[in-house]
C-alpha cells in the first residue's frame, strides 16, 4: 500500500509540474504563433514590392505558397516524415524568406498586414494546384513503374 501511495504522489507531482510548465509557457507560445501569422502575411504582401530583389521574391513566393496551401507536400499521416516536414521545412522557409528582405521593409509590411488581414488570411490556390500536381505526377510515376515491373506495359 505504501508503494501505491508513493507512486500516486509521484504521478501527482509530475502532473502538477507539467501543468505549471504549460500555464507558464502557453501565453508565450500563443504570442509566438501570432507573430508567425503576421510575419507570413507580411511576406505575402511584400512579394510584389519592386524594392525587393528577384531572388527574395522567388523565395518569398515559394514560402508563402507552401504555407498558405491547405495541402502538405508530405501528408501528416505518414509517420515521422509528415510531422518532420512541418517542424523543419516550414520554419526554414520562413527564416530564409524573412532574412532575404530588408528589416525596414519587413516591418512596413507587417504593419500593413495587421491592418489589412484582421478578418482572415488569404488563400493560395496556385500553391495548392502546384502541390496537387506534384502528387499526381508521383502517383503516375509509381503506377508506371509498377505496371512496367509487372510487364503490363
Amino acid at each position: 500500500m505504501l508503494r501505491v501511495r508513493k507512486y500516486v504522489s509521484m504521478v501527482r507531482t509530475a502532473g502538477e509540474l507539467m501543468m505549471n510548465f504549460l500555464k507558464k509557457h502557453t501565453q508565450k507560445v500563443k504570442e509566438q504563433m501570432s507573430e508567425l501569422k503576421w510575419n507570413v502575411l507580411a511576406l505575402y504582401l511584400a512579394r510584389k514590392d519592386p524594392r525587393i530583389p528577384l531572388r527574395s521574391k522567388i523565395l518569398v513566393a515559394v514560402a508563402v505558397a507552401y504555407l498558405l496551401t491547405p495541402i502538405d507536400l508530405i501528408p501528416d499521416f505518414i509517420p515521422v516524415i509528415g510531422q518532420l516536414e512541418d517542424i523543419v521545412i516550414v520554419p526554414a522557409l520562413l527564416g530564409f524568406a524573412m532574412r532575404s528582405i530588408p528589416p525596414e521593409l519587413l516591418r512596413e509590411y507587417k504593419e500593413k498586414a495587421m491592418l489589412e488581414f484582421r478578418k482572415g488570411s488569404p488563400k493560395s490556390y496556385i500553391g495548392m494546384i502546384m502541390v496537387i500536381a506534384v502528387w499526381v505526377l508521383i502517383i503516375l510515376l509509381v503506377t508506371y513503374l509498377i505496371l512496367e515491373s509487372l510487364s503490363i506495359l
